[in-house]
């Protein structure tokens, strides 16, 4: 690997291999840091898979939810990104595209911060990905959170479907966060990699934000959780959280890949998701892999786990009688959280 060896970074002192702490998860939303919150940051995902009584969400709907979403103080906006799935004897699980529901969603909302959840380093070129990054920073106005995650080939039918080669797909994925990350700090960069070649590329015009926006990198493995202790700013740890006990035995792994990658543990936010299956009443089921209480339950246990050391929390929020084991968010299951926002201090 190389790189064009002009020294000018845009990042100040966010260099490429040398990512940034904390106070730049902080520098995301305007007012108070999260250290101050007693909770962690919390966020949603559009719904652009299918719902719980089958069929898809329109756009209406979903800018619907954006604006509701973001008016009651939830602080980030997702959308995932997959092509489609294929379960047994179910019709085929497609969604709608990820970052052009991105740009819609950037249009429709005015604060909430926003990204993918997460990017798949294999359907795009690492350069473009970017590229693409800092032009929705210039839409949104600085609120990009920008997630990339490896996928799994494996499990997920879209590299097959869609002709994507799974082949190394982790080193090709530690290649594309390496080249993503090095041009979004520095600006312009060369790379030759075993699979990620670029000659030259550059950011113009530069996005809203020196040195690019946030990257947070999802990981389980310690292959993928190596990938984010060098160049993320933060991790997103894919295992659903209950309680403060999991983020501790969480971020005793996160701070083991740190020092093995020579990084202080301090330095990497740690961020994970959860799971609520909401009553009318919003209290939430008590279930295996899920967070359960009533609304003042359920938001202590919040408390907890940003005490125990995780910044930011994505929820999947679903009626209790949805069986999907990530229920897309509705209107109905919105109202269902609000009780548990409103004892969080939100919005």
């Amino acid at each position: 690997m190389s790189d064009d060896g002009n020294g000018a970074g845009r990042g100040g002192d966010r260099p490429g291999g040398a990512p940034p702490g904390p106070e730049v998860f902080d520098s995301l939303h305007a007012g108070t840091p999260d250290r101050d919150l007693g909770r962690p940051r919390l966020g949603l995902n559009l719904p652009t898979w299918p719902l719980a009584g089958g069929g898809y969400a329109t756009w209406s709907q979903m800018r619907a939810l954006a604006r509701d979403v973001e008016a009651l103080g939830v602080d980030t906006l997702w959308v995932p990104d997959h092509l489609q799935r294929r379960l047994p004897d179910r019709p085929t699980i497609g969604f709608w595209e990820c970052w052009t529901i991105l740009a819609a969603a950037a249009e429709a909302t005015s604060r909430i911060a926003i990204g993918p959840f997460v990017a798949s380093t294999a359907f795009r070129n690492p350069g473009l990905l970017a590229r693409m990054a800092t032009t929705l920073d210039e839409v949104s106005g600085g609120r990009v959170v920008l997630g990339l995650g490896s996928g799994v080939p494996a499990t997920d039918e879209s590299w097959r479907a869609f002709g994507y080669p799974p082949e190394r797909h982790v080193t090709r994925h530690a290649e594309a966060v390496e080249a993503i990350v090095r041009l979004l700090r520095e600006g312009r960069l060369t790379y030759h990699g075993r699979f990620v070649d670029l000659e030259g590329a550059e950011i113009v015009p530069a996005g809203p934000r020196a040195g690019g926006p946030p990257v947070w990198v999802a990981a389980k493995g310690d292959r993928t959780l190596s990938i984010a202790a060098r160049h993320a700013d933060a991790v997103n740890v894919n295992v659903p959280v209950t309680g403060a006990a999991d983020v501790e035995r969480l971020a005793t792994r996160v701070a083991a890949a740190c020092v093995a990658a020579g990084r202080d543990p301090v330095t990497l936010t740690l961020t994970g998701w959860a799971r609520l299956a909401l009553r009318p009443d919003g209290s939430a089921a008590e279930r295996p892999g899920w967070i359960g209480g009533s609304p003042v339950e359920v938001a202590e246990t919040f408390r907890a786990i940003r005490v125990a050391g995780m910044a930011h929390v994505t929820l999947y929020a679903g009626a209790v009688d949805d069986p999907s084991p990530l229920p897309a968010l509705t209107r109905e299951t919105l109202d269902r959280l609000a009780p548990t926002l409103e004892a969080l201090g939100l919005p």
